[in-house]
């Protein structure tokens, strides 16, 4: 009888070391750091808010980061001609506020100065001067929305990096038999013709 227990015992025993093992083996290989794991299962993820301040630091970075390399060109283009124009601009604009200003003084009877555009009256040179004056903070706002939109177009494309447009997108349109609602006392329900349009994405 002591002897059948202590088989018993050592039974449970072993049994229950048995189970101790399993449950720490598998606990151990749940909490295995991910850096042993394969390196293939690591995907780079495509950040849009590294795209996003890259083309706020710098116009342009973010395209380059979205390798988008194309739009650079187009970028810096159009920021050349705003930058020109607004440069253009702001010149007439001094030239036509610096005729007004002496024109003025001319009118007030200041002796010794020459018009800058002889025969217009200081009405005139106002009209001019502010007429330049909006097109050149026009320009600086054309400027502004550029930096603007290559941040914004930076950030959707850095969206759309990863995003799965598969080859199988297309358009099928097949023949159909259609239950008819009419009804023909020979043949019972009639069928009619059709076609079905279905798009696959």
């Amino acid at each position: 009888m002591y002897f059948a227990d202590n088989i018993i015992r050592n039974l449970f025993f072993g049994i229950g070391l048995f189970f101790v093992v399993c449950i720490s083996k598998s606990a151990k290989a749940q909490y295995v750091p991910d850096y042993r794991f394969p390196d293939s299962i690591f995907v780079k993820a495509h950040s849009p808010n590294k795209a996003t301040f890259y083309s706020a630091i710098l116009p342009g970075l973010g395209q380059i980061y979205n390798q988008k390399y194309w739009k650079v060109p187009i970028i810096y283009a159009a920021l050349g001609g705003f930058i020109y124009y607004a440069n253009y601009n702001n010149f007439v604009y001094n030239k036509y506020k610096d005729a007004y200003n002496i024109q003025l003084r001319i009118d007030n009877g200041e002796v010794g100065l020459e018009p800058e555009y002889p025969g217009a009256s200081a009405d005139n040179l106002k009209r001019q001067k502010d007429m330049w004056r909006r097109y050149r903070d026009m320009t600086f706002i054309g400027i502004g929305l550029l930096y603007v939109l290559q941040i914004l177009d930076a950030d959707v494309d850095a969206h759309l990096f990863d995003y799965d447009m598969s080859e199988d997108l297309s358009m099928r349109v097949e023949p159909v038999l259609l239950n008819s609602n009419t009804y023909n006392y020979k043949t019972g329900l009639s069928t009619t013709f059709g076609l079905r349009c279905s798009v696959r994405f």
